[in-house]
């Protein structure tokens, strides 16, 4: 994911100080936790997003993940006679977006509108996110199935188009999956559930690419040997962990990384250095494929921001 350019739907959604809105605690009970959340645009396409409520003290503070980027803080939400309401702004001159919600007469999830600058309003829905209640050390505990090459080094047989409108725009060169400076997003045909992922890749200068696992957590692909460790740097999940140093090689050599995966607890070892340690994925990450947490997914490496090869991706699916 670009660190560089951060987009949801029409308008970009600037990280700020997290900020948080006096609300009585009954007015937040039945909004608060995790949410899976999906947007229809008006063109039909469905973008999954995420969304956090939680009651601080005696106010109410949300978080979301859009379309694409990072998780931010809202810094304008309330509750309004049982309806949700929070509202960004960005862009040059800024856009402003308001997001409306209400509990479903169901009890099953919330549903509402969002109004971009357009005046367009466009449904959304969400469910609540799994209760994961993933132990740390689970992964340890997990017996490894047969490994599954899905890159044959051959073809890009396999591989399957994010964007349906467009083509792959993968080749295979020297042995290696190559977006040839810029091509689609692609995903497995195989779907996963808790595993352990290896992938050698090659990052081109001031490009950037990721691998998301389930096609829904993004750990970020990045140029940027030398820096500090931030949370969309290489080797992080996208906006949520930041790696524990930084473990980069330069621009130009191949790399290892290496990911394990149980319920919502990610393990990432990049270049043979453990940058993340077992550590809580609270949700989806922008660019996911869906928001589905409960159910298997694939794996999906990013094509669209630069240079940038694979030359293995093996699961290894834990039973």
């Amino acid at each position: 994911m670009n660190r560089r350019r951060v987009t949801f739907l029409l308008a970009g959604l600037l990280l700020v100080p997290s900020v948080v809105v006096a609300a009585p605690k009954s007015a937040v009970d039945g909004f608060a936790g995790r949410w899976d959340m999906t947007v229809t645009a008006s063109e039909g396409k469905v973008f999954p997003s995420w969304l956090q409520v939680e009651h601080q003290g005696e106010a109410l503070s949300v978080s979301m993940v859009g379309r694409v980027g990072s998780v931010v803080p809202v810094p304008d939400a309330a509750i309004d006679n049982g309806v949700l309401v929070f509202k960004t702004k960005a862009g040059a001159p800024p856009v402003e977006t308001v997001y409306r919600g209400k509990r479903m007469k169901s009890g099953k999830g919330l549903d509402g509108t969002v109004t971009t600058g357009d005046g367009a309003s466009r449904p959304w829905v969400a469910v609540r996110a799994p209760a994961w209640k993933t132990p740390k050390g689970a992964a340890a505990q997990r017996k490894p199935a047969r490994a599954v090459a899905l890159f044959n080094g051959t073809d890009v047989g396999g591989w399957l188009p994010a964007d349906k409108t467009k083509p792959v725009g993968w080749v295979v060169a020297d042995g290696a999956l190559d977006n040839q400076g810029r091509a689609n997003n692609i995903y497995s045909d195989r779907k996963f559930s808790d595993f352990k992922l290896q992938v050698e890749f090659n990052v081109g200068p001031k490009s950037n690419s990721g691998v998301y696992l389930r096609g829904r957590y993004e750990i970020q692909i990045l140029d940027d040997a030398g820096l500090p460790p931030e949370s969309h740097g290489n080797g992080s999940l996208y906006g949520f962990i930041t790696p524990s140093t930084n473990a980069s090689k330069p621009a130009g050599e191949w790399q290892t990384l290496e990911a394990t995966l149980v319920g919502n607890r990610a393990t990432v070892v990049l270049n043979g250095t453990t940058v993340i340690d077992d550590e809580e994925i609270p949700g989806v990450t922008g660019g996911a494929l869906d928001s589905d947490e409960a159910r298997p997914g694939p794996i999906m490496l990013q094509g669209d921001h630069g240079p940038i090869q694979y030359r293995k991706v093996v699961v290894t699916p834990f039973k």
